[in-house]
């Protein structure tokens, strides 16, 4: 389980999050959303411990400074949004990094790595030197990084945080839901996931629960069907938006709307 109690951030004398209260519980796959400058990406770097705040976030009911670095690393894994590598690594050895806080064998580590390359179609690029990958390349690789991590090959794997900043921004629409689906695997197991999403669609089609911050506050915590509401949403988005039903399943799908003096054919 993972707490947080009265979270608030400032920089320069300007609240960046302001008092954000929710509980994350194991099985979740919770997504942020919000306009850019919302607070999402600041959450979550509350959450890696990267950013000094006030209030309390908690692990399991332990403060999340209790942790010493090696007992965190095996708990919690992290994809950011500008994950840069300046070494020539390939593509399997960045993978295989999410398995420095374990104790084992070389072999055992090459068949976890082997396992999540299978698993996430990575074969054609296991051998690419990272720094040569496009954005989306590499950003499936460092999803990869984050289940070893995780321990996420093992179907007993629980009580593990995984926290997943713009995950699908650079993906084509095949690894979008590739990429949501094992998150989404992940978080069944018995773990929580917390990504930051842009999409709408793909939030609604994932997310257990949608956290929506507007000007650094959290102002709606719900179901998809909560939250996916034009009343809600329109104000925040400033964008005109219909909502109607998926024909498969009963979520809502938004569509968006041109800007006023934009014609169509």
């Amino acid at each position: 389980m993972l707490s947080c109690q009265n979270v608030s951030i400032e920089r320069g004398n300007r609240p960046i999050l302001d008092s954000v209260n929710f509980t994350a519980n194991t099985g979740e796959l919770i997504v942020l959303l919000g306009e850019n400058g919302a607070g999402k990406s600041t959450l979550l770097s509350a959450i890696c411990n990267d950013i000094s705040y006030t209030g309390q976030i908690t692990i399991d009911n332990q403060p999340l400074q209790s942790f010493d670095e090696l007992t965190l690393a095996t708990k919690r894994a992290v994809l950011l949004q500008n994950n840069q590598v300046n070494f020539s690594f390939s593509a399997t050895e960045l993978i295989a990094m999410g398995r420095y806080p374990y104790h084992e064998s070389i072999h055992e580590q090459k068949q976890v790595v082997n396992q999540l390359i299978t698993q996430l179609t990575l074969e054609k690029l296991a051998v690419r030197d990272v720094t040569a990958l496009s954005g989306g390349e590499f950003q499936r690789v460092q999803f990869a990084r984050c289940l070893a991590q995780l321990d996420a090959h093992k179907a007993n794997t629980k009580g593990k945080l995984m926290l997943l900043d713009e995950p699908t921004s650079a993906l084509d629409m095949h690894h979008q839901h590739l990429t949501l689906s094992k998150a989404k695997s992940f978080a069944q197991q018995g773990n929580i996931v917390i990504a930051v999403l842009h999409d709408l669609n793909l939030t609604s089609l994932y997310a257990d629960r949608v956290l929506l911050l507007n000007n650094g506050q959290l102002c709606h915590d719900g179901t998809p069907q909560e939250v996916l509401q034009s009343s809600v949403l329109q104000p925040i988005y400033k964008t005109h938006m219909q909502i109607t039903t998926h024909p498969t399943y009963q979520i809502p799908m938004i569509f968006s709307e041109p800007q006023l003096g934009v014609t169509h054919a």
